[in-house]
């Protein structure tokens, strides 16, 4: 349960940070642990080049943050993609899914294992 409840505040806090997050942004969550031996580093570049990627050839208005638990199991981390809206999510897993991303899924095979995710909407307070 508190696994669940820190993978939303991070995504709630990236939302309420994120100067990008507006109207009909949407935020993909992913919780994930590092696999022995791997680094924050390691996974941070094989994400630069997924973003470098999603950006060229879906939307360069895509983010990707990686959010480190302070307290707790410093093996498990946070992945909260933001996309401009739905439709453009909906492009980028249809992109990720296509022949030309084969190469993005081995990115992150060796690194990390995700447990779960979850599809965000936020709207603000008026």
């Amino acid at each position: 349960m508190k696994k669940i409840v820190s993978s939303v505040l991070f995504t709630l806090a990236i939302a309420v940070t994120s100067s990008s997050v507006f109207a009909d942004s949407v935020i993909n969550a992913y919780t994930c642990k590092l696999k022995d031996g791997k680094t924050k580093e390691d996974v941070q570049a094989a994400n630069s080049t997924w973003l470098k990627w999603v950006r060229a050839n879906v939307n360069d208005k895509i983010e990707s943050a990686f959010g480190q638990q302070i307290v707790g199991e410093q093996d498990m981390f946070l992945f909260a993609d933001t996309y401009p809206d739905l439709n453009t999510w909906a492009a980028t897993q249809t992109a990720l899914d296509g022949d030309a991303a084969n190469e993005l899924d081995d990115l992150f095979k060796e690194l990390i294992d995700c447990s779960q995710n979850r599809l965000w909407k936020f709207e603000p307070t008026p």
